[in-house]
């Protein structure tokens, strides 16, 4: 076996393994991935979920959402409202009613029909962008494939160098003229 098969097998293998093991995702309860899931879609919380339901959502929120986004802001906000209208009471059973209303990107928007208007470039990010905020982004599987289609390239190369040396190797050099 040549020794750069070799070396491509490794590396295969690896980037194999970081795909597996290296790139995942939170593991979320079914209704904490829900209740984020129902956040993601348009910036508020629509549906009713149980308060142990908002903890878990706490722990489980994406680090894109921690930094740039107002998730956690919003399940903190819903949770305070539930303590204050149970006036403390609260079990971890208790639900959480969604408002509709929340921060996120329909703050400024209008609250009563839910809707706000949509240009072009919101339907096309809704259309080819992720659905949830769990799956991976397209930019990152995008560049995932140009840097396999680049290895490929590079080893088909390499492969192609070598049989050329080898093969001229072989050859017999030209016999000089004769005058």
């Amino acid at each position: 076996m040549p020794k750069f098969l070799k070396t491509l097998i490794l590396v295969l293998t690896a980037a194999a393994a970081a795909a597996t093991f290296g790139v995942s995702t939170a593991h979320a309860s079914a209704c904490s991935s829900a209740l984020i899931r129902d956040w993601y879609n348009d910036g508020r919380i629509d549906g009713t979920y149980p308060v142990h339901c908002y903890r878990e959502a706490l722990k489980d929120i994406p680090e894109d959402q921690l930094v740039y986004g107002t998730l956690r802001d919003d399940l903190n906000r819903a949770l305070a409202l539930v303590y204050r209208n149970h006036h403390g009471d609260v079990t971890p059973s208790t639900p959480v009613p969604g408002d509709g209303g929340g921060g996120g990107s329909n703050s400024g928007g209008d609250s009563t029909s839910g809707k706000h208007d949509e240009g072009f470039f919101h339907w096309l990010a809704k259309t080819v962008g992720p659905s949830t905020a769990n799956s991976v982004p397209v930019p990152l599987l995008v560049l995932g494939g140009l840097a396999l289609a680049l290895i490929a390239a590079a080893a088909i190369s390499y492969g192609a160098r070598r049989y050329q040396a080898r093969k001229a190797a072989s050859d017999p050099p030209p016999s000089p003229p004769y005058v």
